[in-house]
């Protein structure tokens, strides 16, 4: 299970360390939204060695090389609602996310197909199939950089 974390954490930080923590669109002038992104399950204690061990086992995560970020839905921006997706998928041999499955939410009719087709269009590099990754998608409305 720690191995898991320290995988889903380092693979969290490769995310966040190709642009993606934290970001604003906008889908119009009055608007001013922010989509952030983390991994769902979030690391526990673990020391030296076991990082070390674990190591071994995330350098065979592949490197997200472009993740284009959902468009905010319009009715959502203008009813005020905001909140997270839990989503898990694969990346196949290509680099491509494959298998994209959203946790239940009552979220997942407002902002679902806008993540899936975000998703769609994620690309990492190939030769490093991975599955059953865990994303976190928050939506805020509002939010300042």
């Amino acid at each position: 299970m720690k191995i898991k974390l320290a995988i889903l954490s380092l693979f969290c930080s490769t995310i966040l360390l190709n642009g993606c923590a934290t970001q604003s669109i906008q889908p119009d002038a009055q608007s001013n939204l922010l989509l952030k992104t983390k991994l769902a399950d979030e690391p526990e204690k673990m020391t030296e060695s076991e990082i070390k061990e674990s190591n071994l086992t995330v350098k065979n995560y592949p490197k997200n090389l472009s993740h284009p970020l959902p468009t905010y839905p319009v009715k959502a921006a203008t009813q005020g609602i905001e909140g997270g997706l839990k989503a898990k998928f694969d990346v196949d041999e290509n680099g491509h996310v494959q298998n994209i499955r959203l946790l239940d939410s009552p979220l997942v009719d407002v902002f679902g197909l806008s993540l899936i087709h975000a998703m769609e269009q994620w690309r990492y590099e190939t030769g490093k199939p991975a599955k059953d990754l865990n994303l976190v998608i928050e939506f805020k409305l509002g939010a300042k950089n």
